[in-house]
């Protein structure tokens, strides 16, 4: 399918070997020599992390150009980033990341604003919980992808199918974290509120949210990566559209283009690392009871 939109990439289009290694290494040395002129700019734990996947991006670069792999199987990195760069450069992968986002932080937003109330609700309402414990269990440990044959039957092909899926997966770690959270309350904090004026609006704004509120990110965090584990399988209903980074996978694995398969996952692991990354600068926003 993808096949029909773009060309084989041409030899002269794929970096070779030493050029690859070459700036690999250059986008390496390049924050070193900054954390050496400005310390504190680049934590060390950084400087490491890219260091290491430097160092395994070369020793695949190297690995492919002795011909210890077969490249049908296993295509060089060199190949595949520039098998993404062609890809940006013809406007056929814009759409599918656009597509992918948004299904993800779609389905992701309603996640938060479902399970976190329900959360809650769940916690202070424990008599009425209780009974329904077994059946979110038992819910729970359902992978997301055994639900594909009832959303489409339920939503059929489309937008609605995929994000359904992801809102699944991204539900319960949220909901179940808020609920651990809420556990953390301790009555002095709501007595406190309560006697100084305030009413259970502010029992909620001023001690159930900051307390809880960490493990509410830590949740969402798991889940939002929950979701992107679950992103081929809901994209998988989403064929009628045509677009998606999971719908590119498997389109390519159909094809046998290993290359675009391990463009689409390289973009998946980037994007992913850099939504978790976002969640995270949200954990220190509020400060919980002391």
């Amino acid at each position: 399918m993808h096949g029909s939109y773009f060309p084989e990439l041409e030899k002269g289009d794929i970096l070779s070997s030493p050029s690859f290694i070459l700036i690999v290494l250059s986008i390496i040395a390049i924050p070193a020599v900054f954390r050496w002129l400005f310390p504190g700019l680049i934590s060390t734990r950084s400087l490491k992390g890219l260091s290491v996947a430097g160092g395994i991006l070369i020793l695949w670069e190297i690995i492919s150009a002795l011909g210890l792999v077969n490249p049908v199987l296993l295509p060089p990195p060199g190949r595949v980033f520039s098998n993404i760069v062609y890809m940006w450069a013809i406007g056929f992968l814009q759409p599918q990341i656009v597509s992918t986002l948004f299904r993800l932080t779609y389905a992701f937003i309603l996640a938060l604003l479902s399970a976190v109330p329900l959360g809650i609700l769940a916690s202070y309402s424990p008599k009425y919980f209780s009974p329904l414990e077994p059946l979110v269990n038992a819910a729970r440990v359902i992978p997301a992808p055994a639900w594909l044959s009832l959303s489409i039957l339920w939503f059929g092909m489309g937008h609605a199918s995929a994000i359904f899926i992801i809102w699944l997966a991204c539900f319960f770690p949220i909901f179940l974290n808020t609920v651990a959270g809420v556990s953390k309350v301790e009555p002095a904090q709501v007595e406190t509120v309560l006697t100084f004026g305030g009413n259970k609006f502010d029992v909620l704004v001023e001690v159930i949210l900051p307390v809880s509120y960490h493990h509410i990110v830590t949740g969402a965090r798991i889940g939002l990566g929950i979701g992107w584990i679950t992103l081929v399988t809901a994209e998988l209903v989403s064929v009628d559209i045509g677009s998606g980074l999971g719908w590119m996978i498997n389109d390519s694995r159909i094809l046998l283009d290993t290359t675009t398969v391990l463009s689409g996952i390289i973009l998946i692991g980037i994007f992913g690392t850099i939504t978790d990354t976002v969640l995270k600068r949200f954990e220190g926003l509020v400060q919980g009871w002391s």
